[in-house]
């Protein structure tokens, strides 16, 4: 019977990743796929996930956010509509040069100049008011939808729960929120940009050259599906990631918040195989999809090429045939050209807003569920003017949700008049808890009904039902908080005389006083600080507040040592004689019941017994006699045992308040405890360290993966350097081409233009063959620094819970390292910082060799005046790096921040039953509102900052366009150099900007990879004082089992000033039993 009891309890259901809480056990059903267990082999129904339209993501948008997100997709349009006008103005000032003489029209390069640098005023505007816009309104949207999350889950019913992890859905709100932050913000803004930038670059192509710019689309349909299938799927790819990620935060949360237990097993290694293998998961699973979308991505590059060798070709037959002008023909060829990049710089920009779609498919299908017992809605159902406490359970039948076909309860009836003690006893499994749950209305029954004087409970306001019950458990839940906030958490409108008196009714008073702080003295995570007798007395005086007509005792003492249990079981027995509250107690230990008014016994579910405890035992063949006869039995055998190990000094030194002890020889003789001089330890320094993370750390992480790295590196090298080397052969031509068309267009002679057909197939076939080099390039560039990444997140992710999984008890005993801190930081630091080895990385070097290559052929090839030029303006470029990198300290404010939110988060869901119990449902909701504040203001700070450092930068490089474009015609003018020199210097500038550009995301990428490495790497090389993962240290062959202490003192490190053990000292022998017994709190 217990053990088919056992089966049928919602906390064995194994848990399997389920997007609906309703989903039927039938994998028959169509939409309906098969996933596996998190914690067996066993497979589980899953409905498919559903899609996620793109206008979805912002369903959370006020009006404010909107209009901010308007005004920033207006911004960053215009900002992408400026900037292939400079292909217009390039045209202009090619037409500068168009002279037969060799000369230049001063007033039209004037000209074209100043529109150089009104086009560097307008993207600096543009570039600021985007970013900030889009900034602000992704903040405010992220405050809500994570305040809006949290509140949904803590309004659906428990049996939701039941096949939902509450681990995995507070690494949802803190994790998976980020992603979709990071595509609804400046990923977004970015992308809208780059999105009008093509647009306009085509309409500008069509306009100047509309059949140039149709024989260049040719080539756009093998485009176009590179990039769908590349969005495609990265998309499945993300959510599927996400789902596994959430299963392995899970594992971390669970470990971590039960790390006594876990400490205790030893079982931190397999812990940590547990969660590795979830993290291997997905580091297989992108790896192999990334070589799919390398090759798509490399094909898009090729492409990009054999389209410059198409309009070359197809526009150089204009000029030659004297159909169009140069200045036409590269005016429609730029504007294709930086359409076409912008295309290009679309695709990690798309790939955070698919990862943002994918991470939020899973979230949003939560908050879609409704909760069938909804107690948000404090308007809706009865709530009468008051409650006698009389409960009625008619012929009531229930199975929980998750396991229909299993019954729980069969024709279940009972009757609890107002003001009586009724116990609910029965065999270990026999479902004597269930009646608490249905009564807190968790479920509701299958058939039958439970009233509360008179009303069904399901007519009832549910946030009134749950007011009038006070619930006190087996095993306690307090609140990272104080031990008077602890008390008064489920009542508002309380004095601290009301959290005395409920204290002292609870028998807690006394040892609360005797804390340095009483009652603001603060227990830790789960009240950790305090002992089991503690918190239980703690938990009745919460329960007390309520001043509840209802008590709830679910097997309040059964977990408690003997002295714990009379402790409490007093206080209980006191507040039970001067109360008129319908008390019902769910026992383990019959003899703390034996007063009860009335005692239900149950098995498998139905009642079979009723009546106070005189009756019950004298029934002759009766289940509760037989459990009673048991249980004293074995109490007399452990109280004969105990009598023989205490001695009438002992019991002396136990009422002076020492920590006493003697061993009890197998045999029954006995022997004295050692004592002697006393040495003191108040406390162990811990060897904290502060790692400063560098590019040099992650490098060294990544070493196993160097032949990957050099693989990405080549990939970059080829790359970047193919911007400048466009930008020479597009320089050549259209040096060529505009001098030998302004003698054309001066004698009207097409002999002028008779070498062009060669000199086109020529640079036209350098283009082509450079398209399958610029294939292999890109595709390097991508798999290997994307092989990298993710090698490198599951490293730091292994390395971060290892991390944690070796400290000591101490360290998690500490506010800042709350579980839910701990979890937040594992599951967004590791993915931080493999960003700046990822494709973040790919085109900084792509960048750093795009830079490179463009001074050198300037420097070489072109003009070494112009050269200089270029060169002084790098200092600029750095220098707008460098004022985004002094916000790095508002990075790691906004961590810390998320941490405290996190820890919050992973607090309250993972507590649900107690939260609802209570009724906190609301206030949980209100602090973890304020707590959202400080990451949204940071966040908001951060975006001024940013906003102007990406403005500055673009006004720098255009500005530079300006002045070489005047500079360097004075210098052909001059003399000084040549129109060919100049065009080689400044394609180089201009093919080369916007990929150098367009790398100052790694800077930002960079800052905040630094601060989630300092956390990694610290915590790494942090030597805990005990460190259950050293090797080193005794290892002796066999162990007999004899125990010394000697002159022991302990405090522990969070409360230093109170002192838990006084110079003790005590002996067990081989094969003894010691007992230790104490009368105060410590």
């Amino acid at each position: 019977m217990t053990a088919s009891a056992d089966k049928t309890r919602p906390s064995d259901v194994p848990y399997a990743q389920l997007v609906t809480p309703r989903s039927r056990n039938s994998t028959s059903e169509p939409g309906v796929v098969l996933v596996k267990d998190a914690t067996s082999d066993t497979k589980y129904p899953q409905a498919t996930l559903p899609t996620l339209s793109f206008l979805d993501l912002y369903r959370f948008a006020a009006l404010p956010d909107r209009i901010l997100l308007v005004l920033g997709v207006t911004m960053a349009a215009i900002n992408g509509a400026i900037f292939p006008c400079i292909a217009l103005v390039f045209g202009k000032a090619i037409g500068a040069f168009a002279q037969a003489d060799g000369g230049v029209d001063s007033d039209k390069l004037n000209s074209a100049s100043l529109d150089y640098f009104l086009i560097a005023i307008g993207l600096f505007m543009t570039d600021y008011f985007a970013y900030l816009l889009f900034s602000l309104s992704a903040e405010r949207q992220m405050k809500a939808l994570r305040a809006h999350a949290l509140q949904h889950m803590l309004y659906m019913d428990i049996s939701w729960y039941d096949l939902h992890d509450p681990l995995q859905l507070s690494s949802r709100i803190t994790g998976d929120t980020v992603k979709i932050k990071d595509g609804m913000g400046q990923k977004l803004g970015d992308g809208v940009k780059y999105v009008c930038q093509f647009v306009t670059g085509y309409i500008i192509g069509l306009a100047r050259g509309w059949d140039i710019a149709l024989i260049m689309t040719c080539l756009m349909p093998v485009m176009g599906w590179s990039m769908t299938y590349v969005m495609k799927r990265w998309r499945s790819r993300a959510t599927y990631a996400q789902q596994v990620y959430a299963e392995a935060g899970a594992v971390a949360e669970e470990t971590l918040g039960s790390m006594r237990t876990v400490s205790s097993l030893t079982a931190e290694k397999r812990a940590l195989a547990k969660y590795n293998k979830h993290t291997a998961e997905v580091e297989q699973g992108n790896i192999k999809q990334s070589r799919i979308l390398s090759l798509m991505l490399g094909l898009f590059r090729g492409c990009d090429w054999l389209m410059y060798a198409a309009g070359l070709w197809y526009g150089g037959s204009k000029v030659w045939k004297g159909e169009a002008s140069p200045q036409r023909v590269f005016q429609s060829l730029m504007g294709i050209l930086m359409g076409m990049r912008a295309l290009g710089l679309i695709t990690p920009n798309l790939t955070a807003v698919i990862e943002a779609n994918g991470a939020a498919v899973a979230l949003y299908e939560l908050l879609d569920t409704q909760s069938q017992i909804d107690a948000s809605h404090e308007d809706q159902g009865i709530i009468p003017g008051s409650s006698s406490g009389r409960i009625e359970v008619r012929n009531v039948n229930f199975a929980y949700p998750s396991r229909p076909d299993a019954p729980i309860l069969r024709d279940y009836s009972v009757t609890i008049e107002s003001g009586q003690t009724v116990a609910f006893v029965g065999a270990s499994g026999g479902r004597k808890s269930t009646i608490i749950a249905l009564l807190e209305r968790f479920y509701d029954p299958t058939s039958g009904s439970i009233l509360l004087d008179g009303r069904d409970l399901r007519t009832l306001n549910v946030k009134w039902l749950r007011s009038q019950i006070g619930l006190v458990s087996q095993e306690p839940v307090l609140f990272a908080t104080t031990i008077g906030e602890n008390i008064s958490a489920s009542r508002t409108d309380f004095t601290r005389d009301d959290i005395t008196a409920a204290a002292k009714m609870a028998n807690a008073h006394t040892f609360i006083m005797s804390l340095p702080q009483n009652y603001d003295t603060m227990v830790g995570e789960k009240g950790v600080s305090l002992s089991g007798g503690q918190k239980q007395r703690v938990a009745i005086g919460r329960a007390i507040i309520r001043e509840p007509k209802i008590l709830v005792l679910d097997e309040a003492t059964s977990a408690l040592d003997a002295e714990s249990e009379r402790v409490v079981q007093q206080a209980l027995n006191e507040l039970m004689a001067e109360t008129n509250m319908t008390t019902l107690a769910i026992a383990h230990r019959l003899s703390t019941i034996r007063h009860a008014d009335k005692i239900v016994v149950l098995a498998d579910g139905h009642v079979v017994e009723e009546g106070p405890h005189d009756e019950l035992v004298e029934l002759e063949h009766g289940l509760y006699r037989s459990l009673y006869t048991i249980q004293e039995t074995k109490a007399q055998e452990e109280a004969e045992g105990a009598a023989l190990a205490l001695t009438e000094a002992e019991r002396s030194k136990e009422a002076d308040g020492y920590l006493s002890s003697r061993s009890m020889r197998s045999d029954g003789s006995r022997t004295s405890a050692r004592t002697s001089s006393v040495g003191l330890i108040d406390s162990v320094s811990e060897n904290e360290i502060s790692h400063k993370f560098t590019v040099w750390d992650a490098n060294a992480l990544s070493r196993p993966e160097r032949g990957y790295f050099i693989m990405g590196m080549i990939g970059s090298a080829i790359n970047g350097a193919s911007f400048p080397a466009s930008a020479v052969l597009i320089s050549q031509l259209v040096a060529i081409m505009t001098l030998d068309y302004a003698k054309y267009e001066e004698y009207e002679d097409l002999s002028y233009l008779s070498s062009l057909p060669h000199k086109v197939a020529v640079y036209g076939s350098l283009y082509i063959a450079g398209s399958v080099v610029i294939w292999i390039g890109r595709g390097c560039q991508s798999y290997g620094f994307q092989y990298m990444a993710e090698k490198l997140t599951a490293r730091l992710r292994g390395i971060h819970f290892s991390s944690l999984c070796r400290q000591n008890i101490a360290f998690f005993d500490e506010k800042e390292h709350a579980t839910g801190a701990l979890t937040a930081d594992l599951a967004t630091d590791a993915l931080r910082v493999a960003v700046i080895s990822g494709e973040s990385q790919g085109r900084l070097f792509q960048a750093i060799f795009t830079t490179a290559a463009a001074l050198l052929i300037s420097f070489l090839a072109g003009s070494w005046l112009l050269t200089l030029v270029m060169l002084a303006i790098i200092p600029f470029l750095v220098l707008g790096n460098v004022f985004r990198s002094t916000n790095r300290r508002g990075s790691s404010i906004l961590a810390d921040d998320m941490a405290e939110v996190g820890a919050h988060a992973s607090e309250v869901l993972g507590n649900i039953r107690t939260i609802v119990s209570l009724g906190l449902e609301k206030s949980s909701c209100e602090r973890f509102s304020a707590l959202l504040d400080e990451p949204m203001k940071s966040g908001e700070r951060d975006a001024q900052i940013n906003g102007l450092a990406i403005g500055f930068s673009s006004f720098i490089i255009f500005a530079t366009y300006s002045f070489v474009f005047w500079y360097g015609g004075k210098l052909v003018n001059d003399g000084s150099i040549t129109f060919l020199q100049l065009m080689r210097s400044l394609m180089a500038i201009i093919m080369s900007s916007q990929t150098v550009g367009a790398s100052v995301g790694y800077i930002a990428d960079a800052e905040s990879a630094f601060e989630a490495g300092n956390v990694i790497l610290s915590l790494r090389d942090r030597k805990p004082p005990i460190d259950s993962f050293q090797e080193g240290g005794l290892r002796p062959a066999s162990v007999l089992g004899k125990i010394e202490f000697k002159d022991v003192l302990f405090r522990y490190p969070t409360r230093p000033e109170v002192t838990v053990l006084r110079n003790n000292n005590l002996t067990i022998e081989h094969r003894d039993c010691g007992i230790l017994r104490s009368e105060r709190w410590w």
